[in-house]
């Protein structure tokens, strides 16, 4: 373990570089810190013991700092304010920094869900609960994804002039989420399973295609709807209660812990569950929520890096890390625990404090312009970890992202790209879709 005053240095370092990058939409951590590696390299810039703990610091500070980017430049036009999410929503009508507030509330209480659970449950309770359950892991993965179609509702039904129009209004959405879902699942499948980008970007394959899915087909949304800049309130004050922040707490936690403990579960699947069991109701307590579940889905992931008991590799980061150094002692795990509690507080200030600002001069640079030069970015990335093929990828799974966008359905059915390869080789069917596919 590298002496305390750098494994300080090195942790604040970590909260300065994710929290200058984390505001930008469409830059993602783990797509960001690979880059890092891949030109700079560990060893050389810094102890390689202390890269678990600038990576810890990154990672908090994107958990708090990416709400800026969710809520103000994650926009459309106000003629589709009852088909956004909440933040959205809260952004059209001027409140944006109180969406910020409320995602804090959140990740304070997650904070210190994460914290009190990985000193006194988590080391005891977590492995033998790992150890019952990791078996049937595919049979988790498949009930989410089924639950995921059966918890849409045929929409718009009311809609079409004929029978067979509002047919296909009601059911448009459900069918274009599985045709994202599927389509999705096929080019994950091809890009895991073949040589269509080079061995030397073994750990950063799939970011392209996140990059696409998540990242780009959001940034050139944003360009093509030339979204109006809207005179925010930078007051502190947020509309709750106390019933709603303890219940989405709860909730958020259920499902942060979820997906942070078994592979390929992400928070947002985790989200969907937990928010289903808990019953949560109101766009307050949906935004809370979120904020509890993504500090625990990202942080509380990694955190299992350090968990001598089970040390598990969960995330790209984690994967990413591990490769080079792996926490060894418990004194690691408890330093990491008081380094996420002090990358919080860094956060929540910065987070707190860029919300006003940007609330205060929200119109002075439009994000179109900004969206240019994060498409520009986002390219560059992916070209730097991937090479050529990788922009092949970065095109395709942009387009997949992009018709979730028209089909009006979840984001997240994008998923597929990760899901549906894992589980196809889960089952050991991997030889036969090769061979489906004339792959193999």
């Amino acid at each position: 373990m590298v002496p305390l005053s750098d494994l300080l240095i090195w942790s604040l370092a970590g909260v300065l570089f994710g929290a200058l990058i984390s505001w930008i939409p469409g830059f993602h951590i783990f797509n960001i810190m690979a880059l890092l590696v891949a030109v700079f390299g560990v060893g050389e810039l810094m102890p390689v013991q202390a890269f678990p703990f600038f990576a810890i610091g990154a990672i908090v500070a994107y958990a708090y700092v990416s709400a800026i980017s969710s809520v103000y430049f994650s926009v459309a036009d106000e003629s589709a304010v009852f088909l956004l999410f909440p933040t959205q929503r809260y952004l059209l009508l001027g409140r944006g920094h109180e969406a910020v507030l409320l995602y804090l509330i959140g990740a304070v209480a997650g904070t210190l869900f994460l914290v009190l659970g990985a000193l006194f449950i988590f080391p005891r309770v977590l492995p033998p609960i790992y150890q019952a359950t990791s078996p049937y892991i595919t049979y988790f993965l498949v009930a989410i994804v089924v639950f995921m179609f059966m918890s849409e509702w045929p929409k718009e039904g009311d809609r079409g002039r004929t029978p067979a129009e509002r047919l296909w209004l009601a059911w448009r959405q459900i069918l274009g989420g599985i045709l994202v879902f599927f389509l999705s699942g096929l080019l994950g499948f091809i890009v895991m399973n073949t040589n269509l980008l080079p061995t030397t970007s073994a750990y950063t394959r799939l970011t392209p295609m996140f990059i696409g899915f998540f990242g780009m087909s959001w940034v050139i949304l944003n360009i093509l709807s030339n979204p109006p800049m809207l005179e925010q309130v930078p007051d502190d004050r947020v509309e709750s209660s106390l019933y709603n922040t303890l219940k989405a707490s709860f909730g958020g936690a259920l499902g942060g812990t979820i997906a942070a403990v078994y592979p390929i579960i992400t928070g947002g699947m985790g989200a969907l569950i937990a928010g289903h069991m808990t019953s949560q109701r109101g766009d307050d307590a949906f935004i809370i929520s979120q904020g509890v579940n993504r500090v625990i889905y990202y942080v509380g992931a990694f955190t299992l890096l350090f968990l001598p008991q089970l040390r598990l590799t969960r995330g790209a980061a984690a994967w990413l890390v591990s490769s080079i150094y792996t926490p060894k002692s418990y004194a690691e795990y408890l330093a990491a625990i008081g380094v996420i509690l002090l990358s919080a507080g860094i956060s929540f200030l910065f987070t707190y404090y860029l919300s006003r600002f940007l609330a205060r001069s929200f119109n002075v640079v439009h994000i179109k312009k900004l969206s240019y030069v994060v498409a520009v970015t986002l390219v560059v990335i992916s070209y730097l970890l991937t090479g050529p093929m990788g922009l092949a990828v970065l095109f395709v799974s942009t387009a997949i992202g992009m018709m979730a966008a028209a089909f009006n359905t979840r984001r997240s059915y994008c998923l597929g790209g990760l899901i549906l390869p894992v589980l196809i080789s889960m089952t050991g069917h991997t030889g036969y879709f090769m061979s489906l596919l004339g792959l193999g």
